[in-house]
């Protein structure tokens, strides 16, 4: 049976006792990059680790259990449960706000303006040109902060892609580099670079480029809060799956219309839960118990 390699990141904020001691630990406590974030220390690993060609790795944030709710021994057994049929498994956190938009960049792009003008020219130029307008992600491909578990042939397509943006992004002559590396909106700061959201994005656009490898995804329709959007998200993300099955531009078209009326609706759901009215506190009481769960039992896949 293939291993299974998860490892938590140590940061230089994080101390050990914080960390699942289900995990395997990957040291980034120097901080000798913070520019570069979680990329830093998972950069470190693959290029000076031998991989087992059978087995599964994963590197994971420290804020993964408050993100996902999901213990090691939870994340271990998921993973454990696709051994015989996945090459990557995805274990994102919930996806109540990129559902509302037809792919992560776009996403990407409402919350760090530039964003989708930067990725198009670094796709340009590494020879695999991308139409980030029309490109259509979903909850069976995308995956965010680098949750996701994979075996070598996908770390190293991921690794290839992301050298490429690591190159331009430290070489000060390089077209890109002014943009790579300047400054966006984060969490009520200014202080990271436009890199590392693009760089969060290679493992979805390199999934939904290449087919050869297969995904597994967890059930991402979980959240810690704001419950009452996810009706609405998931009804977005349903009809972007239909649409890329069976190509009608009906689901294509009423997610557009949809996916406007995300706020109203998820105004209107919040109300009527305040209300005490039933289908609706129903429905978010039943939401409310995946998150619950999420820790204990291995959720349903995509």
């Amino acid at each position: 049976m293939p291993n299974i390699f998860l490892y938590q990141i140590l940061n230089y904020y994080t101390s050990r006792e914080d960390l699942d001691p289900g995990f395997l630990i990957l040291d980034n406590s120097a901080n000798q990059r913070p520019d570069w974030y979680e990329y830093w220390p998972i950069r470190r690993f693959l290029l000076n680790e031998r991989l087992d060609e059978d087995s599964f790795y994963g590197f994971l944030s420290p804020k993964f259990k408050h993100k996902t709710n999901m213990s090691a021994s939870a994340a271990q057994e998921f993973v454990r449960q696709q051994l015989d049929t996945a090459d990557v498994v995805l274990l994102s956190q919930s996806v109540h706000l990129p559902a509302y938009y037809s792919n992560i960049f776009q996403y990407g792009e409402a919350a760090h303006p530039g964003l989708i003008n930067i990725a198009t020219q670094f796709f340009q130029r590494i020879g695999s040109p991308t139409n980030l307008q029309t490109l259509i992600t979903t909850s069976r491909n995308e995956v965010y902060s680098n949750f996701f578990i994979a075996k070598p042939r996908f770390w190293r397509a991921w690794f290839d892609i992301s050298e490429r943006l690591f190159k331009m992004a430290e070489t000060s002559t390089d077209p890109l580099n002014a943009e790579l590396c300047r400054n966006t909106a984060y969490r009520k700061r200014r202080n990271v670079q436009m890199k590392i959201f693009l760089m969060e994005r290679i493992a979805t656009w390199l999934i939904v480029r290449d087919p050869q490898f297969v995904v597994r995804a967890r059930d991402p329709f979980i959240a810690r809060s704001r419950i009452y959007k996810l009706p609405g998200a998931i009804v977005c993300d349903a009809l972007k799956i239909a649409y890329l099955e069976s190509g009608k531009l009906e689901y294509r078209d009423t997610f557009e219309l949809f996916s406007r009326f995300g706020r109203l609706l998820s105004w209107q759901i919040r109300v009527g839960a305040f209300l005490g009215i039933r289908p609706i506190t129903a429905c978010l009481d039943t939401l409310s118990s995946s998150w619950k769960k999420a820790g204990q039992m291995p959720p349903g896949t995509k």
